[in-house]
Parts: structure tokens; C-alpha cells; sequence
């Protein structure tokens, strides 16, 4: 039951949906600890997730010329 949820997440999750959850991630990661300067952890949660995110939004294979 798991595999056929986590198969429409995907198919849900496009690389321009990704996109924008890496930018929503830094943004809240970036702007997070001037509002709740005591909070820690931004990095593990917001910066890092952020940059996979985006990271995973450009797939080298479909850009490569051959």
C-alpha cells in the first residue's frame, strides 16, 4: 500500500513543484531565525532540505546533448 502512495507523491512532485519547495525551504531557512531568533536548527531543517530540493530539480541526463 506504501509503494503505491509514495508512486503518486512522485508523480505528483514535478520538477517545477520541487523547485519551488527548495525555494519556499531557503526562504524560511533565510528569514526564520530574524523572526524566532532562539529557535536552532534551521539548517537541518530548512537550509539543507532547500538545496536537495533544488539540487534535484536539474536531472543532467535530459539536458546532455548526444
Amino acid at each position: 500500500m506504501a509503494g503505491k502512495r509514495l508512486e503518486a507523491f512522485r508523480e505528483w512532485l514535478t520538477p517545477r513543484k520541487r523547485f519551488w519547495v527548495g525555494v519556499a525551504f531557503l526562504v524560511i531557512g533565510a528569514f526564520g531565525p530574524l523572526f524566532y531568533p532562539g529557535l536552532n536548527g534551521y539548517w537541518g531543517f530548512f537550509i539543507a532540505p532547500g538545496v536537495i530540493f533544488l539540487g534535484s530539480t536539474w536531472k543532467p541526463d535530459a539536458t546532455d546533448k548526444r
